[in-house]
């Protein structure tokens, strides 16, 4: 596969990019995130003079306010996700049962702070988060980063956080697995074993050193490691907030089904029906010009290669048979990225069932917006922070991203529901019922 260290320090200066984003949103009052500062130490961005963070204020004072009130309703939106992934009943009532805990994957992390905010500021309920194992992956060099960098300055002071690194040398001797178990603890904590502490229920949190573009069962046999953990029949859900789009699309299509083939590996009873679900975030370019911009955009910060697409913003034909060749090595060899290959909405649901999601529910950012998805008080307070004077603008950014929600079970989709049928469908339920927001006229749904 096609490795450019160029295009992937361009791929992972879009953490940076985001966190500046999230901290001008937080700092305009739009939401409550204290974890922000911590995480964004040393961000730059896509800007290359924004190199220090002498500078981070001024990135963060360049933010516009439409795309600020972008990234809000981006937040918002992954949050809504998540909660109603939690708000999901075990059919079994035993509170202990396997059956009743969840996990959470983040891929291409970075920066993110979700699990921050779950734990010290989303949730009251304990029992919630002590049964939900986090699970963060990202390149080996943002995990390092994250782990020893970052987040120790994003903890409450009353807490004390320690990471336990688990690399392990392959029996190749070549690669390496980085990895660490987070353990945050209160610092009254009377536990005088680290390793103790390490193992006790507070210690569900997992950095993941893994390259997406790399096959995925690779990234399988680090979960399910003993000292991870990970569970494939245990409901669990992926998130991928704007990370497809920078994949290549053979490289995102096997990650997709490997996913949604994970259940289906597993032996449980039909009682348990286990389930994974994904929530993906990203752009829709939609073959006109404001996506073609977008295009181009990727394109000047060397993440899309020049030969990527033709002016007209139709897929250049002879891409993959030049990426093929023996003798190119440049941008114009780079493979197509998904973004390139999904550019609606119905696209990207077509690519979910292609991959063996049982169904799959998605809206453009618009809809989400103002029908169901983004709360109205959220609304409310985005637009106490400020005002927009191009309010076009702001509708036609919101119409170029969407929202899509994927469910695979052990069990096949009906087209009736029924009783039995997996809990994890009603996350792609339309309607006035839909834990989402998902609203009929608004949404479109696909099953395979």
């Amino acid at each position: 596969m096609h490795n450019s260290g160029g295009d992937q320090k361009a791929v992972k200066s879009t953490a940076d990019t985001a966190i500046l984003h999230k901290l001008s949103c937080v700092e305009k009052g739009y939401y409550d995130d204290p974890y922000l500062h911590g995480m964004s130490l040393g961000a730059s961005g896509l800007n290359k003079n924004n190199n220090s963070n002498s500078r981070r204020s001024a990135a963060v004072n360049s933010t516009e306010p439409i795309i600020r009130k972008g990234t809000n309703a981006r937040i918002k939106a992954i949050e809504k996700a998540i909660d109603a992934f939690l708000s999901l009943t075990s059919s079994i009532e035993d509170g202990q049962d396997k059956a009743s805990k969840r996990q959470i994957v983040i891929l291409g992390a970075g920066r993110d702070t979700t699990y921050l905010r779950y734990r010290f500021q989303q949730t009251n309920d304990d029992d919630i988060i002590n049964n939900v194992n986090w699970y963060e992956v990202d390149h080996e060099s943002i995990i390092v980063q994250k782990a020893h960098t970052w987040l120790p300055n994003c903890i409450p002071k009353d807490y004390d956080c320690k990471c336990y690194s688990n690399e392990e040398e392959h029996d190749d001797g070549i690669d390496q697995v980085v990895s660490y178990t987070v353990s945050i603890t209160p610092k009254d904590n009377t536990c005088d074993d680290d390793k103790q502490q390490c193992s006790s229920s507070l210690s569900n949190y997992h950095l993941i050193g893994h390259d997406l573009r790399s096959p995925p069962s690779k990234l399988f046999d680090i979960l399910t490691s003993p000292k991870h953990g990970y569970d494939k029949s245990i409901p669990t859900l992926f998130i991928l907030e704007c990370v497809v789009m920078y994949l290549p699309d053979d490289s995102s299509r096997d990650l997709l089904q490997y996913i949604a083939n994970s259940p289906k590996e597993t032996e449980a009873s039909d009682e348990e029906k286990p389930f994974v679900a994904v929530v993906v975030y990203d752009p829709i370019p939609s073959n006109d010009r404001f996506g073609q911009l977008m295009i181009d955009n990727l394109q000047k910060v060397g993440i899309i290669g020049r030969g990527g697409r033709t002016k007209g913003g139709c897929h250049q034909q002879q891409h993959q048979r030049r990426s093929n060749s023996n003798n190119i090595d440049d941008e114009d060899s780079m493979p197509q990225l998904s973004l390139e290959t999904t550019q609606t909405l119905s696209d990207q649901l077509t690519k979910l069932t292609q991959c063996g999601f049982d169904i799959a529910t998605g809206c453009d950012m618009m809809a989400a917006y103002d029908h169901g998805v983004i709360l109205l008080d959220d609304r409310r307070r985005a637009s106490r922070c400020e005002m927009l004077d191009e309010l076009e603008e702001f509708v036609l950014l919101m119409k170029h991203y969407c929202l899509l929600v994927g469910v695979s079970s052990s069990s096949p989709k009906g087209n009736d529901r029924s009783d039995d049928e997996c809990i994890g469908y009603q996350l792609c339920y339309v309607g006035d019922d839909s834990l989402i927001g998902f609203r009929e006229g608004r949404s479109m749904v696909e099953q395979r």
